[in-house]
Parts: C-alpha cells; structure tokens; sequence
C-alpha cells in the first residue's frame, strides 16, 4: 500500500504557489470535476493568495475564487520544477489533475490506484 503523504510535506509544496499566477488547470480524470460554473479556464491569469491543506484536502485561494481538491486516502501532491500541459503519452502514469503555473512550475495530484477518487471543486468568491 502507498505511503500517505504528510500534511506537513504538503504545506511545504504549496508554499511555493503563494504570489503565482495560474496558467492552466487540466482535470485528465472527467469524474474528478465536481463543478462545471465556473470552468477551470476561469482560473487562468488568476494570482494564488493563499493555498492550505486540512485533513485531506487542499484549498487554494484566488481573489476571484476558491479551488478545493480532496485527495481522498491515497492522493498526492508532486511539485513539477518545469511544467507543460499534459499531452496522452500510452504506457506514460497519467496524473489526476495538473496545476500549471505561469513561472512553468506546476503541480500534479496522482493516486496509485486505477480508480481516480480525486476530486475538484471550483467556486466563484461572492463580491
């Protein structure tokens, strides 16, 4: 069985968001989306303010929205130095979501299992 990754080692890895811009969110696993208004495109250009995680799930804050995603038991948050969108590469592990960032870091959250258990939420901030 995986090993769960720490709270702890989690918050060290979005320390690094902090003050970045978002490039792109690509949800690769359709039933992980858990909200369709707004779209993950809405995100794009938007300055992460904040970014924390609690129990099991990541909350990363916008001025303009709220992305939450629940790792569920095995999900885990990977730090990617030089991010690019996914692209299908057959044989390639495939993660759940990736975060891209306009430095061209990003982030990916991955499950080992076959059956994907991440989900994402997006909220539009109230003015």
């Amino acid at each position: 069985m995986a090993t769960i990754q720490s709270a702890a080692k989690i918050t060290t890895i979005l320390e690094r968001l902090k003050g970045q811009q978002i490039a792109a969110l690509q949800v690769l696993g359709i039933n992980s989306l858990k909200s369709l208004s707004p779209s993950p495109e809405a995100l794009v250009g938007e300055v992460v303010v904040a970014a924390d995680i609690d129990e099991r799930t990541i909350s990363i804050n916008t001025a303009s929205h709220l992305i939450l995603f629940d790792l569920q038991r095995t999900g885990r948050v990977v730090l990617l130095e030089a991010a690019e969108p996914y692209r299908l590469v057959v044989g390639a592990v495939r993660p759940t979501v990736r975060l891209l960032m306009s430095d061209g870091s990003g982030l990916d959250l991955t499950e080992p299992a076959k059956t994907k258990r991440i989900t994402v939420t997006i909220a539009a901030r109230s003015e």
